[in-house]
């Protein structure tokens, strides 16, 4: 058990894969956060010294050729984790990959979702309705003994195993994040019928909404953090 403040490592694929709302309520709540960059750092470090982990999203698949240098060191730190009891917070890439590694599965979905979505939430205490901000074109079986705890039409969105939480969406999402992300390739929304700008104005409208929703997402999983 974690008695004071965590220390928390997050593993982001990309330098785009921002940390947004979940960094800034981490660094209000955790005494220190390391970010390390698996495109640009190579395979993550151990896991000795960290209370809590985070996964963020990434613009790939878990079987795809960008990721080919580190995911594996990612899939065995996120069986690392498991075993050793390390919380996982993990984000569209991150809970696809924590599925890919426990003995689960990842899967092209059949339709992509992206923009503002509210899920169906078994647990709305811990995962409000929403909305959330959505990108994914994948979708995931979790592995055995996870319970899925929110969804949508398209597929799970939500599951936690022991103290780990994983989520489809990116409660990290900030306006500007997804205006980076736009500006790197918009064809999905395209693709979708989806406006990218409409989107945009929509979180800028709702940004305090969705700051608070990633702050009490963020002290749940720190909860467990210290529990587990």
């Amino acid at each position: 058990m974690v008695t004071g403040p965590v220390r928390v490592l997050v593993l982001k694929p990309q330098e785009l894969s921002r940390t947004g709302h979940v960094g800034r309520a981490l660094r209000q709540r955790a005494a220190e956060v390391i970010e390390h960059v698996l495109s640009d750092d190579g395979p993550p470090p151990v896991l000795d010294g960290f209370d809590a982990i985070v996964v963020t999203g990434a613009p790939w698949s878990v079987d795809g050729d960008e990721v080919r240098p580190w995911i594996d060191g990612l899939l065995e730190r996120l069986r690392q984790a498991v075993a050793t009891g390390v919380p996982v917070l993990g984000i569209c890439f991150g809970a696809q990959a924590f599925a890919e590694a426990n003995g689960g599965w990842v899967a092209r979905a059949r339709d992509t979702e992206v923009g503002l979505h509210e899920v169906e939430t078994d647990v709305p205490d811990l995962l409000p309705r929403g909305p959330w901000f959505m990108w994914h074109g994948d979708t995931f079986g979790p592995p055995d003994g996870a319970t899925v705890i929110a969804r949508t039409r398209a597929g799970p969105q939500a599951y936690t195993l022991g103290p780990h939480l994983l989520v489809q969406f990116h409660p990290e999402a900030t306006p500007g994040m997804v205006e980076a992300w736009l500006a790197y390739d918009d064809a999905d929304f395209h693709r979708a019928g989806v406006d990218p700008d409409e989107t945009v104005r929509a979180m800028r409208a709702s940004e305090q909404g969705a700051r608070a929703r990633a702050g009490a997402l963020v002290d749940r999983f720190l909860e467990g953090s210290r529990t587990a």
